[in-house]
């Protein structure tokens, strides 16, 4: 049987492919669980400097498998539960959680390349990576509204810091699909492009226009931004006149000034 997901460095850029294409790239138990232990392996390669996550065949993925979720979950058919359950239910969502935090907590930028079908999970999962690049016709969904629970594994606590209070309210509340055209309008994805192809060429000049700057910068911006966000204005200038203080002065720099000096390309890493 195939991989379900396959992981690939190329240009220090680490891929991540979901690769179940006959079931829509749907997400069981193996890829879920996968995810982040991709993701870690990926951040413990020094030479990878950006990672990018894509779908094989025609999606990034349809969502949760839904015979995973009645599984995993245990939910039987009175749908009926006691105090044990419900605390084992509870560890069971963390667990899923802690999966796609692991995708913000990256150490190096995490790029979402999504086209075909993106919906429920997925759409969860692309809001914990820090670009996200999607064809005009990918089908975005805050679905988990339509199944009749409220969406628990990020989208509510990520997509308000990506997109408008009342543009997530609205999609949150409906459940309704929205494709890539509306999703660049609102600024979840950056841009769009017409066709697999086009998104996944701009994805590779992307990542790879990034992994050419300085590692050691890149680790740095990224961790800046991201405890800046839950920092005021002068805790985060503190932060970063911390951070500066300690990795300001290093061969990267001179390499730069050098480079900038001389009117070439500079040669990190």
């Amino acid at each position: 049987m195939d991989e379900k997901l396959i992981k690939e460095i190329k240009n220090q850029v680490g891929y991540i492919w979901i690769n179940r294409p006959d079931k829509k790239n749907a997400l069981d138990l193996d890829i879920w669980f996968g995810l982040p232990k991709a993701i870690k392996e990926l951040n413990e390669t020094e030479e990878v400097n950006c990672i990018v996550i894509a779908g094989k065949g025609d999606s990034f993925s349809s969502g949760i498998d839904i015979t995973t979720f009645m599984t995993n979950f245990e939910i039987n058919e009175d749908l009926t539960s006691n105090t044990k359950e419900r605390k084992k239910l509870m560890n069971s969502i963390k667990k899923m959680q802690d999966a796609f935090t692991e995708f913000s907590k990256s150490e190096v930028p995490v790029i979402a390349l999504a086209h075909g079908y993106c919906l429920g999970g997925a759409t969860n999962l692309i809001s914990a990576c820090d670009i996200r690049l999607s064809t005009k016709d990918a089908k975005f969904s805050i679905g988990e509204s339509k199944l009749g629970l409220v969406a628990d594994v990020g989208i509510l606590q990520r997509m308000p810091k990506i997109v408008s209070k009342g543009d997530v309210r609205e999609l949150a509340f409906t459940g309704k699909v929205f494709d890539g055209v509306y999703a660049e309008k609102i600024r979840f994805v950056n841009s769009t492009y017409e066709s697999k192809e086009d998104l996944f060429e701009a994805g590779q000049l992307l990542a790879e226009e990034i992994s050419q700057n300085s590692t050691n910068v890149i680790r740095g911006v990224k961790q800046v931004l991201d405890k800046g966000e839950d920092l005021t204005t002068e805790q985060a200038l503190e932060y970063v006149r911390l951070w500066n203080t300690s990795f300001l002065i290093s061969d990267d720099l001179k390499e730069g000034v050098l480079a900038f000096l001389e009117k070439r390309d500079p040669k990190f890493n």
